[in-house]
């Protein structure tokens, strides 16, 4: 009895193993694959990323921060910069970046997809396919025009979940998905990129500028150079006395002593009120 248990285990372990090793060459085959398709599109690419998924934290990023990003595909398409990469085991994902980022943040999800768990995320209702969560729903009211219909009437089957974090546009699909889906879900999220750069962008908040650029305070320094220090100024008596004995002493000016005495005009009394005439001198006739 003891030994057929054992060879169960054996069996059990043989399988695990198996699979395993399957699993590792799917992997390693679905890698070689996105990196071929990379390089033929002129993009870059990673084997993996393990910090890029905790850059993201809504719909199917949600809890998952602690997992790794497989098979990185970075690039720009029409002017938009994209990233493309594995969830390890849970989903493909497509992010797009803004230039301009929002604090409102946008939900597209199929309707037969459970709702998110983010509490921020309100229903704003239904356009075509799909349902919208928004975390400001008179915003994202307005968002929601005849582009966004058409827009949610065209994404493929293949593309899952449609989200917006910030400054990134993000959308899901299966694992194992091709070259083409890949293309498809590129295009599909820069368009939907596209459309919220109608939402207003981030505001900053006050009191967050740095102070040692500040235009207003320019006798601040810059980091590591000395602070300038302003002389002290004089009492009122040590610079009357200071003027009378010919004034201050400044490098570089000449003092008062140095400077040329100027004829002190007569005072308004002793002028003469016509025009000033040369006395002639007497003639000297010998005597």
């Amino acid at each position: 009895m003891t030994a057929m248990w054992f060879l169960l285990a054996l069996i059990m372990l043989a399988g695990a193993g198996a699979l395993l090793y399957f699993d590792r060459s799917r992997r390693d085959q679905s890698g070689r694959v996105r990196e071929i398709w990379a390089k033929a599109q002129g993009y870059s690419y990673s084997g993996a990323d393990p910090r890029l998924p905790s850059q993201f934290h809504r719909a199917a990023m949600a809890k998952h921060e602690y997992l790794g990003a497989l098979d990185v595909v970075t690039g720009e398409r029409r002017g938009e910069k994209f990233i493309l990469f594995d969830l390890e085991d849970t989903a493909t994902i497509v992010a797009v970046e803004r230039e301009v980022g929002s604090d409102v943040d946008i939900d597209l999800r199929l309707k037969t997809t459970p709702p998110p768990k983010d509490s921020d995320l309100e229903l704003l209702g239904a356009i075509g396919p799909r349902v919208v969560f928004a975390t400001d729903l008179e915003i994202a009211r307005r968002a929601c025009d005849q582009r966004m219909v058409a827009f949610t009437e065209s994404i493929p089957p293949v593309v899952g979940m449609l989200w917006s974090e910030g400054e990134w546009t993000l959308g899901s699909l299966p694992l194992g998905s091709s070259g083409r889906d890949w293309d498809a879900a590129i295009e599909t999220v820069a368009r939907l990129s596209g459309i919220l750069h109608v939402l207003p962008p981030v505001i900053e908040p006050k009191g967050m500028r740095d102070v040692r650029h500040d235009p207003g305070r320019p006798g601040d320094p810059e980091p590591g150079e000395p602070r300038r220090v302003a002389p002290a100024r004089r009492a009122p008596a040590e610079r009357a006395a200071a003027l009378r004995d010919g004034g201050e002493r400044r490098p570089g000016l000449p003092q008062r002593s140095d400077r040329p005495a100027r004829p002190v005009p007569p005072p308004a009394g002793d002028r003469p009120s016509g025009p000033i005439r040369e006395r002639r001198r007497p003639a000297d006739d010998g005597r």
